[in-house]
């Protein structure tokens, strides 16, 4: 059989039968489409099913090796072993094609390495001071500060938020869609919904009433992306000064960090989060930040100070 058709079955099963979002779905043919083609100028001829079938343990070595060369990290090295497989997995039990070589070699060795969390301050300064001229219209800042109040108040991935709808900011809590569509609460505090609600108020494309439009729109009336987020975040971290870790993932580390310095349960922190695993939560329980976090007494009191005034 041919392997595009192969690939695009696995694709629509992995869709279809384990329900992964589009973000994974997008890593997981990144990383097989990187072996691909690195396969393919290394042999100097087309990958094709045969080609798999004979695929050897140093040749991945040198694939993982390759990716090291590029400045891939562990962790996604260590994802694309795991996406691999997978796919290996999936084509031995459905066309029995079958490469022992990729299922004996060693995952890469693993550094732990703790979240990196925002201090109190920089947020302090992210929402004082993002009302800078040259971020935009007046509307666009209120957008951003909208963005970064959510992220940082609620604990949501970033893809979370920009799937948010008009309709999804009318109730006091959030029915959010996380990863495998497994669906949680999670509640608004005033304040992020006041910076919200004055941020749909001032933004041109929207309107209260439509209740299906995205919350989150850029200057031409489409949908965020991530990608453009993060961008922004970067622009506002130059010209703020503010940390090189400053990334839309930041706030959600910050929130549950802040969360567990304030004697916040560890399985409470992995509802808010939508973790499946605790294991996932509790790396959290390693951190020592308690220098910068000596501040954090009242979350809600210290989010309004800072949205003060839009």
């Amino acid at each position: 059989m041919n392997l595009d058709s192969i690939i695009k079955e696995w694709y629509e099963w992995l869709r279809c039968n384990r329900s992964y979002s589009p973000n994974t779905l997008e890593s997981y043919m990144r990383d097989l489409k990187d072996l691909i083609s690195f396969l393919s100028a290394h042999i100097d001829e087309e990958v094709n099913v045969g080609s798999l079938k004979k695929l050897s343990v140093p040749e991945l070595r040198s694939w993982l090796t390759f990716r090291y060369a590029r400045g891939v990290n562990t962790r996604s090295n260590t994802r694309a072993l795991s996406v691999i497989r997978s796919f290996f997995k999936y084509i031995k039990n459905n066309y029995e094609i079958n490469n022992e070589a990729v299922f004996s070699l060693s995952r890469p060795i693993q550094r732990r390495t703790l979240p990196k969390a925002l201090s109190i301050s920089d947020i302090k300064t992210l929402v004082k001071e993002i009302k800078l001229p040259d971020l935009g219209e007046p509307w666009v800042v209120k957008r951003e500060i909208a963005i970064i109040v959510l992220l940082y108040g609620t604990g949501l991935r970033i893809s979370e938020a920009l799937n948010l709808k008009i309709s999804d900011i009318s109730n006091e809590s959030l029915i959010v869609t996380g990863k495998g569509d497994k669906q949680r609460e999670v509640f608004i505090l005033p304040v992020v919904k006041k910076c919200i609600q004055e941020y749909v108020k001032a933004c041109p494309y929207l309107s209260i009433n439509n209740k299906a439009q995205y919350l989150f729109i850029g200057v031409r009336g489409k949908k965020l992306k991530r990608t453009y987020v993060a961008n922004r975040l970067q622009k506002i971290r130059r010209i703020l000064n503010l940390p090189e870790i400053l990334s839309p993932h930041a706030f959600r580390h910050s929130f549950a960090t802040h969360l567990l310095q304030e004697n916040v349960d560890i399985r409470s922190i992995q509802q808010l989060l939508g973790h499946s695993s605790l294991e996932t939560t509790q790396v959290y329980t390693h951190l020592n930040y308690q220098d910068v976090f000596n501040m954090y007494k009242n979350f809600q009191q210290n989010l309004e100070k800072k949205s003060k005034p839009l």
